[in-house]
């Protein structure tokens, strides 16, 4: 039963909801604004957030007043797809090799084929849904990047023998070599949701930002300030890694207040934090195939070659309510 009096709930969201003398309720977003550059704890387990993660680096001198906004990781989300894959490829690969070798359980080829396929499929999808939460993401992009690969080829070429020879010593070859393929999708794929997520953000006071003169190696999508991409910049392989990557200016509102954000986008799709220290290696869980398979840039090339802001806006204060505390006596 509610008392008329002024009384304070408080939500499971971490947001607070005071009943007003009318019945009427107010919401304080204080709760939501804390966790703007931090993030969620719940994304990186129990405990209060730390204002820096052990992989986390500061942004070069040139970068001075820009700070770094945590994006939700995706790797936790892809730990249910790949058990359910490593299932579906030992329900349909098994039973085919004892085929293959003359001690079949009587199971129908298509079935094995198909649940063979599915545990390929089941990563694919996988990454494409976690894409599809991501800030930007796009599941076009990240199934692009999975599928335009020699290893698809490989992929149809190994279905399209055990197919057509179910029996032989030519069929138990290409299921060997199915595995290795099969595990370099999941390195592949957890290594990149594995690096951490981030953009850096820069208030401004005026929408004007500079966009017309902006550096001859960034293309100018808008002339004023939009919350939409506003430039581009190519990164080609070789650049910062051995893969192309693409720096993207963009235009970002949280409440009141306008900013402009730094995207490094990985051809995947995914937006990567681009000042991380050699302890992400740490991190990740293929930690010497990892870079091999995922296409990720080197730690040291992004600090050398990633330039500095490509435009200068007039620079507005940060809001006090979205800087975490121990930041504020810091300053």
């Amino acid at each position: 039963m509610l008392r008329e009096h002024h009384s304070v709930l408080t939500l499971r969201t971490t947001r607070s909801v005071e009943l007003m003398r009318d019945g009427r309720y107010r919401i304080d977003m204080a709760g939501a604004d804390k966790s703007f550059l931090l993030g969620e704890a719940r994304w990186f387990g129990s405990g209060p957030l730390p204002s820096r993660l052990p992989h986390e680096v500061e942004a070069p001198d040139a970068w001075d007043g820009w700070r770094r906004q945590r994006l939700k990781p995706g790797l936790v989300g892809f730990l249910f797809p790949a058990a359910w894959s490593v299932f579906f490829l030992s329900a349909g690969l098994i039973p085919m090799l004892l085929h293959a070798l003359g001690h079949g359980i009587g199971m129908d080829l298509r079935l094995g084929i198909g649940l063979f396929i599915g545990a390929f499929v089941l990563l694919w999808l996988a990454a494409s849904m976690i894409s599809l939460n991501q800030t930007e993401g796009s599941p076009a992009k990240m199934l692009m990047w999975n599928l335009v690969r020699i290893e698809t080829i490989l992929l149809g070429v190994l279905v399209w023998i055990i197919y057509n020879q179910p029996i032989g010593s030519l069929a138990v070859l290409a299921m060997l070599i199915s595995i290795p393929l099969w595990l370099s999708h999941v390195v592949r794929i957890a290594t990149l949701l594995a690096w951490p997520p981030g953009r850096w953000l820069l208030p401004i006071a005026h929408v004007n930002v500079g966009l017309s003169s902006i550096d001859s190696e960034w293309i100018s999508e808008s002339k004023r300030w939009a919350r939409r991409p506003l430039a581009r910049r190519q990164i080609s392989s070789g650049e910062m890694g051995d893969t192309r990557l693409e720096l993207v200016l963009f235009g970002v509102r949280e409440g009141n207040q306008d900013f402009i954000a730094i995207h490094l986008n990985h051809p995947s799709g995914s937006i990567i934090d681009p000042f991380v220290g050699p302890s992400i290696g740490h991190s990740i869980p293929f930690a010497r195939l990892g870079p091999a398979f995922a296409d990720v840039p080197s730690v040291a090339g992004i600090r050398e070659r990633i330039g500095l802001p490509p435009v200068s806006p007039v620079i507005a204060e940060w809001p006090t309510e979205l800087i975490p505390s121990w930041n504020r006596e810091e300053e």
